[in-house]
């Protein structure tokens, strides 16, 4: 598995402007850094399996992107849903940390596999 670097930035972009966009709508709210500091790196992450990872292995990373696509949504309607409700750091953090743990943690047993069947 390899990142092309220039797709890794788009990534970083992206998730760059969707926190923007998140600390925006939470502009009042204390903890509006903590939401942009978390959607930016859990977009990131998931843009990244989706967008940034090449191999010679197309089943590999077919398989890696779909997950990071469905992460990806998930977490997307995660934020918004504690952008409209009144964010309480507590659930936010647990919850956002699962899911990016549950993600890498299908990612990697994808990889796994892949590379323990050949």
């Amino acid at each position: 598995m390899k990142l092309n670097i220039f797709l890794t930035i788009i990534s970083i972009a992206f998730a760059g402007l969707g926190a923007f966009g998140f600390y925006v709508v939470n502009a009042s709210s204390p903890n509006s850094v903590l939401i942009a500091a978390g959607s930016c790196l859990s977009m990131f992450i998931t843009l990244g399996g989706l967008f940034a990872l090449s191999s010679t292995d197309r089943g590999t990373v077919l398989n890696v992107r779909v997950v990071s696509a469905l992460f990806f949504i998930l977490l997307l309607i995660e934020h918004i849903v504690f952008s409209f409700v009144s964010v309480i750091l507590m659930p936010y953090v647990v919850i956002t940390g699962v899911l990016l743990l549950l993600y890498v943690l299908i990612c990697y047993a994808i990889i796994q596999t892949r590379k323990n069947s050949n």
